[in-house]
């Protein structure tokens, strides 16, 4: 699978493609390690879409000590996206370093989404390409990258939001 196909596979799974002007950042190094990474007890569970016009469920379990998995089903199709996912805070902010589990390790980029949860409400937005002047190589680059540059608008491309809303056990 190439790099394209992969990425429209994230986008897709993340349901913002409609939403988007610009396209995702891939990084080849993720935001932090995941075997530091904090489990984020909130996000456990179903969340489904709040767009009428593509309604999508994601489940979010605990795959280790450290990490997530994320199981994404397209309402009304079979057809599901697996990825794992661990948490990096960067100045209280959260983000999600998101990697497709379909292909081999060495072909695996990382997609940054940046979250927040308010009562049953999760809110996120991907890190767009727009301001990133080169890849980097060093997670520890990165991370200073986005921390310097967390408050710039362009860090999240036009800042449309995706909005989910917790599921609730007997819903399905």
């Amino acid at each position: 699978m190439n790099n394209t196909m992969r990425n429209m596979g994230i986008l897709c799974f993340l349901l913002i493609l409609p939403l988007l002007w610009g396209c995702p950042y891939e990084s080849e190094v993720p935001l932090g390690k995941s075997s530091k990474a904090p489990i984020d007890q909130a996000l456990l569970g179903a969340w489904k879409n709040t767009a009428e016009e593509e309604p999508f469920t994601m489940i979010v379990e605990q795959f280790n000590d450290h990490e997530l998995l994320l199981l994404g089903m397209n309402d009304g199709t079979i057809e599901r996206d697996v990825m794992r996912a661990f948490v990096t805070v960067i100045k209280d902010e959260q983000f999600l370093n998101v990697q497709e589990i379909e292909d081999t390790p060495d072909k695996r980029g990382w997609v940054f989404v940046h979250y927040t949860l308010s009562g049953d409400t999760l809110t996120m937005r991907i890190v767009d390409d727009k301001l990133f002047p080169k890849p980097f190589t060093s997670s520890r680059a990165l991370y200073s990258f986005v921390k310097k540059n967390l408050h710039n608008k362009d860090l999240y491309g036009d800042d449309t939001p995706m909005i989910l809303k917790r599921v609730e056990e007997n819903e399905g």
